[in-house]
């Protein structure tokens, strides 16, 4: 919010209300009492009469009969006002441009519109919005579902603090009241969201949205990937131009740091035969592997081998299922339930020693990497099980991990 939006509505709040404090003001404008201060002084040298006053019923208010001025606002900071509340989306902000539109006596200059609903979406993204702005002003606790990037859509309950744009899109920071700590939702991925009337006191203070290279909730890849150059509009979309290296055949080499679960192979996926994956090989086999089973699936020959393929998928045809049993005598992570053989990547304490019973993606520094429940860690592995034993469904991988990861440590009752 610029300082002159800001001003703006401590006047506009005073002519409603009649009279503040300056506690109730910093509030509402989500600043310091300071900072209440040194606007009252501003407004007060640009000839708006306002004034506080000490003691018992004391505050800060308008000379009583006092009409706002569009003379108190230079040309430039009419603009910049009337700029703010142009994008402000919903009804309030449409009201407040048309009446300071007319004060000012200025044309609603239409440069910039700001659409929050997506593609095809029509009016519902722009009222789950309103929505989630209603909550955080009412600091009404919410309900609903939530799509997760561990592919499972469970319901929560949270009480919502502020919405923030970041990137490409739109999220709800939130203390989660199942979890007991904030957590950043994407909007597309909030589904039927609704009040609950309970209304909460807590003071809400989320952490910065940043997550400063640090990818929750577990595991992180370092990609290095080669777009061909049609492409370069999404790459340049959705890379920061540090990581992109224009090549001489026109294609651009991208590195960058994602988080490794289902959303990552979806997500490279979407850019068809445009993208390949140079490095690690991990990622490059998996995605070559979902990459037959999507041909396979719309080739319509299930049951034809493939020798391209055979060496990472095995044959379609497979009877016997794996299970757990067969690797009984193997040492697992305690954690996500990784064999931990000769040359497996362990996890260190606090003292930087190696741990004995997790591996390095759950555990660094003596701290597990992510926190999260046991059925989202299942959610997590399974599809990659599944891909790393033939024949063996999701459904099953997932069947096996709820008898087996009970007994693991860290999730020992």
């Amino acid at each position: 919010m610029s300082v002159v939006t800001r001003q703006f509505q401590m006047v506009y709040l005073l002519l409603e209300k009649g009279r503040m404090t300056a506690g109730e003001l910093a509030r509402r404008l989500e600043v310091s009492q300071r900072t209440v201060l040194r606007d009252v002084d501003a407004l007060s040298a640009a000839g708006v009469p306002v004034y506080t006053t000490q003691g018992t019923g004391g505050g800060v208010a308008l000379l009583p009969g006092y009409v706002l001025d569009r003379a108190a606002f230079s040309d430039e900071e009419q603009r910049q006002l009337l700029l703010a509340l142009q994008s402000l989306p919903g009804q309030e902000g449409e009201q407040a441009l048309t009446k300071l539109s007319a004060l000012f006596r200025r044309g609603q200059e239409d440069w910039l519109q700001v659409n929050l609903s997506r593609w095809g979406a029509g009016e519902r993204d722009s009222e789950k919005f309103q929505l989630l702005k209603r909550a955080v002003l009412e600091r009404q606790t919410l309900a609903f579902s939530y799509a997760s990037s561990y592919g499972s859509t469970r319901p929560r309950r949270a009480l919502p603090a502020r919405l923030v744009f970041k990137g490409q899109g739109w999220y709800l920071q939130a203390f989660d009241l199942d979890r007991e700590d904030y957590r950043t939702f994407r909007l597309s991925r909030i589904l039927s969201p609704q009040l609950t009337g309970e209304v909460f006191r807590r003071r809400l203070d989320p952490p910065d949205i940043e997550f400063s290279g640090d990818i929750p909730p577990l595991f992180r890849v370092e990609a290095k990937l080669r777009f061909a150059p049609h492409l370069a509009y999404r790459v340049y979309d959705e890379f920061d131009g540090s990581c992109v290296a224009p090549q001489p055949d026109g294609s651009l080499l991208v590195e960058a740091v994602f988080p490794e679960d289902q959303w990552l192979y979806g997500y490279l996926l979407s850019f068809g035969a445009g993208v390949e994956v140079l490095a690690p090989d991990a990622l490059r086999r998996r995605l070559a592997a979902l990459g037959w089973k999507i041909y396979w699936a719309h080739a319509g020959e299930h049951d034809t081998p493939c020798q391209g393929c055979g060496a990472m998928m095995g044959a379609s045809t497979t009877k016997e299922v794996p299970t757990m049993e067969q690797y009984k005598d193997m040492k697992f992570c305690q954690s996500c339930g990784m064999p931990l053989g000769p040359g497996a990547q362990l996890g260190t304490e606090a003292d930087g020693s190696a741990s004995p019973d997790y591996c390095s993606y759950c555990y660094k520094e003596g701290k597990f990497a992510g926190e999260m429940t046991m059925d989202e860690m299942i959610d997590f592995c399974a599809p990659m099980m599944a891909q790393a034993n033939p024949g063996m469904t999701q459904d099953q991988a997932k069947a096996q991990m709820h008898q087996f990861f009970p007994v693991l440590k860290r999730w020992r009752t």
